[in-house]
């Protein structure tokens, strides 16, 4: 196979996970409460935004920490889907751990999330999330300690799960 073929293959798989991504993200019923949406992404990393809603704001229409911290948590888990094929039943995955860090408050508009992958182990996958405003002012910033595990060959796919 030639360089060119190869790099057109690889497009296609980047390509196919980011429709994946879109699709887990449009369809999770907690991540369309929150107004999550799919953004880009690529070897690494991953690009989210969370639309301003009331409902997750406090009262002065600051946005919630826990709904930035959810966003980090998913932006995070996008970033290390980023290195397997997600939603498909070769792999499955969850959240280890997430620290969150607020440094301005977001209030009453948009935020965009940018998780980048620091480290891949065999299955330990440790991001890098920065959260900003459509002014580019660095709102928070969190780290998030994932794990994707490959299923092995005949392993039954849990009823419900992907």
């Amino acid at each position: 196979m030639t360089t060119e073929a190869q790099s057109g293959d690889a497009q296609q798989r980047v390509h196919a996970n980011n429709q994946r991504m879109a699709a887990v993200i449009a369809r999770t019923p907690f991540m369309k409460h929150l107004a999550m949406e799919f953004v880009d992404a690529g070897a690494g990393w991953a690009r989210l935004r969370m639309r301003y809603q009331d409902e997750n704001s406090t009262a002065s229409k600051a946005l919630h920490g826990g709904a930035i911290s959810a966003l980090i948590d998913t932006t995070g888990a996008m970033a290390a889907w980023t290195t397997a094929e997600v939603a498909t039943p070769r792999y499955f995955g969850s959240t280890v751990g997430i620290n969150v860090n607020y440094l301005s408050a977001a209030i009453g508009e948009d935020i965009v999330a940018e998780g980048r992958v620091l480290k891949r182990g065999k299955e330990i996958i440790y991001s890098d999330v920065r959260v900003t405003n459509g002014a580019g002012k660095l709102l928070a910033q969190g780290t998030v300690v994932y794990r994707i595990v490959e299923r092995a060959e005949g392993e039954a796919v849990p009823q419900g799960a992907s």
